[in-house]
């Protein structure tokens, strides 16, 4: 049996109950999610669930990783995240379990937590067959008949090391890094909201200890963006606009438009950025 002291990771009371977070690409008709809810209820007593959401693009680790880094930011330590965008499906890709921050990650070991993966002090467990944990041999749903049970594994306060080994060699999404050529950051399109913005992964702390602060030009597409703006009521309505958005994320928009149609704008489109000549 777990220790109290195994126990406390889950929240910062010991009154709280455990706190798992759900990122699917699962879609809210439909049996899918529910079927994870009740597993982890039935396993797990008590335990909050809270839905991040079910409507990512079908298969899109891209998108997924992204909305994933940005929740890490913002809940409790002791908090596990539940996430499953899984192409791999029924096939013999591993299980993981991240701990990094106080939180704990599990998902598919396909680069759905690349973000995460690369943060300092993050470690990674392959979840194995104990006598904690005997998998179903799903094909198609892993997500309830073995990621779940991880989860709930985890809501009772099993440490990550009972349930795997440490590993060195996760897999990570390539390209999701920028890089300098020259004067230059050479960034990507990872995210594309619902109103059509289009998320790059170039940070305002890049932008700053790069190439300096609003002076700056982006070029996607065969198409030139010049400056920053404040706000999104700056932008030029019709034509795509850069800001630095809520997520420290330079981000090109059009004010009552979408920046992903105007301009063509796919997941992993180039962007050069460069500093505009006072």
């Amino acid at each position: 049996m777990p220790t109290k002291k195994k126990l406390a990771h889950h929240s910062a009371t010991s009154t709280s109950a455990p706190l798992i977070t759900l990122t699917t690409d699962f879609g809210s008709g439909g049996y899918f999610v529910g079927s994870v809810k009740g597993v982890l209820l039935q396993r797990s007593p008590g335990v909050q669930l809270i839905d991040i959401s079910h409507e990512l693009p079908p298969q899109d680790l891209i998108s997924a990783a992204f909305v994933l880094k940005e929740i890490s930011l913002y809940f409790p330590k002791g908090t596990i995240h539940l996430a499953v965008v899984d192409p791999g499906v029924g096939t013999d890709r591993r299980k993981i379990i991240a701990a990094e921050g106080g939180q704990f990650y599990v998902a598919p070991d396909n680069g759905l937590l690349t973000y995460l993966l690369q943060r300092k002090g993050c470690r990674v467990y392959a979840v194995d067959e104990t006598p904690l944990l005997k998998f179903e041999k799903s094909p198609t749903f892993a997500g309830r008949d073995q990621f779940a049970p991880i989860a709930a594994l985890l809501a009772n306060g099993a440490p990550p090391e009972a349930l795997g080994r440490e590993i060195k060699d996760p897999i990570l999404i390539e390209g999701l890094s920028t890089k300098a050529e020259g004067d230059r950051i050479m960034g990507k399109v990872v995210y594309l909201d619902r109103f059509g913005n289009a998320v790059t992964n170039v940070t305002g702390a890049v932008l700053k200890g790069s190439i300096g602060a609003r002076r700056i030009a982006l070029q996607i597409k065969g198409v030139r963006l010049a400056g920053l703006k404040r706000n999104y009521a700056e932008g030029e309505k019709g034509s795509g606009n850069l800001i630095v958005n809520s997520s420290d994320h330079l981000e090109i928009f059009v004010p009552g438009g979408s920046a992903r149609d105007l301009l063509g704008l796919r997941l992993l489109d180039e962007a050069a950025i460069e500093q505009i000549p006072v």
